[in-house]
């Protein structure tokens, strides 16, 4: 058996958990197949998070917003607008529905405008 990036399950390549605290996890189960991995495998391993947020450049690349006098609301996606066929478009979440159900997703192109949503 071949070693395997710490982070990952050697068996199905999902992401494993960190333990909290050494001294009250002995073992970790990956969340997708329930494989399972002595925690001492994490002795020294430390876990850091790295947020990068899209520049104004690159929201408004390729688009004609600047032209519009609009300003791009929300993260980018890469997505194809039914009506113009760009492939970048901004997003918005909100729950439209009842708690029990997915939230709807607003997508608005960056080229022409068009809205578009998806209920997840």
């Amino acid at each position: 058996m071949s070693q395997s990036v710490t982070e990952f399950c050697e068996k199905c390549g999902s992401i494993l958990p960190l333990p909290l605290s050494m001294d009250v996890v002995k073992e970790i189960r990956c969340h997708a197949c329930e494989h399972v991995v002595d925690a001492k495998r994490f002795h020294g391993v430390a876990a850091t998070t790295r947020i990068v947020f899209n520049t104004k450049s690159l929201i408004n690349k390729g688009s004609t917003e600047a032209t519009r006098g609009s300003q791009s609301q929300g993260p980018v996606v890469e997505r194809k607008c039914q009506k113009c066929g760009h492939e970048r478009q901004t997003f918005a979440t909100l729950q439209t529905r009842s708690a029990d159900e997915g939230q709807t997703v607003f997508y608005t192109c960056l080229n022409c405008g068009a809205q578009e949503n998806e209920n997840s």
